[in-house]
């Protein structure tokens, strides 16, 4: 039998990968802490789609969730902290940010995980999923 569902739930995963990314941090692993911080990220935003039964497929998709969220709630610092989480997510290829940078994108994303939980439990239950024109095309 297959199931999509994950063993644990997204939020479980979002807060032990914000734990992870403060232990490759201590470790000195620049990728690795880069790697997590986008994971809890990704993670907080596949349990708002889930608990909203969002389509919720690619990186593209979290994307329009995550600044539909923002807009829902007029809360313009969602749409920054996600743009500086998906740039930290970029170091793990490039491997360009130093280790007081990556410990600030940390703090960032946890900050913004919280936000963003916030903000789905302010947000009325029956939101429509998000209106951008390329994720309607790909879920109407």
């Amino acid at each position: 039998m297959t199931t999509t569902e994950p063993i644990e739930s997204h939020e479980v995963h979002s807060r032990r990968m914000l734990d992870h990314a403060a232990e490759m941090l201590e470790r000195g692993d620049r990728l690795q802490t880069s790697q997590k911080v986008w994971g809890a990220v990704a993670h907080r935003v596949k349990q708002i789609a889930a608990e909203r039964d969002w389509p919720n497929d690619s990186r593209t998709d979290g994307f329009s969730i995550a600044h539909y969220v923002a807009r829902s709630t007029r809360n313009r610092r969602i749409a920054d902290l996600y743009g500086i989480a998906s740039d930290t997510h970029q170091n793990y290829y490039e491997d360009r940010l130093s280790i007081s940078m990556l410990r600030e994108r940390l703090d960032l994303a946890q900050e913004l995980c919280e936000l963003l939980l916030d903000a789905h439990r302010r947000l009325p239950a029956d939101l429509p999923m998000p209106d951008d024109r390329h994720y309607r095309n790909r879920h109407s």
